[in-house]
C-alpha cells in the first residue's frame, strides 16, 4: 500500500527500510501522490480530522507514536472504519522511554533556578549573579497529579533531589500507600504541582481555579501531560495576580497552534515566571528512534494479519 510519513525529519532509517520492503513510502505532505495514501504516520504537527480525511480519502490506517491522541479525531475515524495504531496501552515498551520524565525535572530546575534568563543575560555580555537568585528542590513538597507511567518515573527523580513526594490518581488504588495522600490537605503545603494525568473527558480542566486557589503563593506548576488538563485561563490569571510563583508548561491548549496574540502578550508580561516549551518532552534522539521503530513493527504486524 501507499504509506505517507507526514513528518519524515529524524524518522529512523531502519524503520524506513522495513516499510520500503513492503510498501511504497512517501516522505512529507507535499510528496507526489500523498493524497492517495492509505496509511499515514503522524506525530503532533497537525490535526488529523475529517478535513484531513477529505484530503486523503483512501486512508485505511493512521499510525502515531504517541500515547495521547487528542490530535486525532478518534470518533470520526472509528465511524468510517479507519484503524488508529498508537502507543496507548503499550506499557511494557513505554516503561523504557524516559524522555518526558527527564524533561519534567529539566523544566522544574530551569524555572526554580532561573536558568533561561541567567543564560540570556550572560549571552548579552553581562556577568552578574545577583538578579538570578534561585531556589532549591531539596526539602520541597511535590504533589504528583497522576501516577501512571510518567508519574511513576518522576517520583524517584524528585526524591533523588530530596523532595517530599506524594501523589493522587484518578484510578483507585494505583498510588502506593507511602505516597498516597488527601489532596485537599496536601495542596495547602505543596511547593511543586507536577501534572501527569492522561487527557479524557474526566480530566479536561482537572486543575481548575478552585484547585489553584488552594495552593500557596510560593507554589509552581509543571505540566508535561496535555495542556487541556489545566484550566489555562485560570492558571494565567493566578500567575498574573501573584497567587502562584511560576509555571513550566510543555503543553498548551489548542495545539498544534496554541500561541495566539493574546497568549504571547501575557507570556511576555509574566517574563521568567512562565516557562514554555513546544511539546518537546518526548522529543529526543533516543526516544524518537525507539518509538518509531516500535510503531513501525506494530503497523507491520497489524497489516500482516
Amino acid at each position: 500500500m501507499t504509506v505517507l510519513i507526514l513528518e519524515p525529519d529524524g524518522f529512523p532509517d531502519a524503520a524506513l527500510d522495513r516499510l520500503r520492503a513492503r510498501h511504497q513510502v512517501l516522505l512529507g505532505p507535499d510528496a507526489p501522490g500523498a493524497q492517495d495514501a492509505e496509511t499515514v504516520f503522524v506525530r503532533l504537527a497537525g490535526a488529523i480530522d475529517a478535513a484531513f480525511h477529505a484530503r486523503h480519502p483512501r486512508l485505511r490506517h493512521i499510525v502515531s507514536p504517541t500515547t495521547g491522541l487528542n490530535h486525532i479525531d478518534l470518533e470520526h475515524f472509528a465511524a468510517v472504519g479507519v484503524e488508529v495504531l498508537s502507543l496507548r496501552g503499550r506499557v511494557d515498551f513505554l516503561d523504557h522511554i524516559h524522555a518526558t520524565a527527564e524533561h519534567t525535572l529539566a523544566l522544574v530546575l530551569a524555572l526554580v533556578r532561573r536558568l533561561v534568563p541567567a543564560a540570556v543575560d550572560v549571552a548579552a555580555g553581562n556577568w552578574n549573579r545577583y538578579p538570578f537568585k534561585g531556589r532549591e528542590l531539596h526539602g520541597k513538597t511535590v504533589l504528583l497529579l497522576g501516577y501512571g507511567r510518567i508519574g511513576r518515573m518522576v517520583a524517584p527523580l524528585y526524591a533523588a533531589f530530596g523532595c517530599r513526594v506524594q501523589a493522587i490518581d484518578i484510578v483507585p488504588g494505583r498510588v502506593p500507600l507511602e505516597l498516597a495522600c488527601d489532596c485537599d490537605e496536601v495542596l495547602a503545603r505543596t511547593d511543586i504541582l507536577s501534572v501527569h494525568l492522561p487527557l479524557d473527558v474526566t480530566t479536561t480542566g482537572f486543575v481548575d481555579g478552585a484547585m489553584l486557589s488552594r495552593l500557596p503563593s510560593r507554589a509552581i506548576i509543571v505540566n508535561t501531560a496535555r495542556g487541556e488538563v489545566i484550566d489555562q485561563e485560570a492558571l494565567l490569571a493566578a500567575l498574573e495576580a501573584g497567587r502562584l510563583a511560576g509555571a513550566a508548561l510543555d503543553v498548551l491548549w489548542h495545539e498544534p497552534e496554541p500561541l495566539d496574540a493574546g497568549l504571547r502578550a501575557r507570556a511576555a508580561a509574566l517574563g521568567d515566571r512562565l516557562l514554555l516549551t513546544a511539546h518537546i518532552g518526548g522529543f529526543t534522539h533516543e526516544s524518537l528512534e525507539a518509538v518509531e521503530n516500535f510503531i513501525v513493527d506494530v503497523f507491520i504486524d497489524a497489516t500482516g494479519r
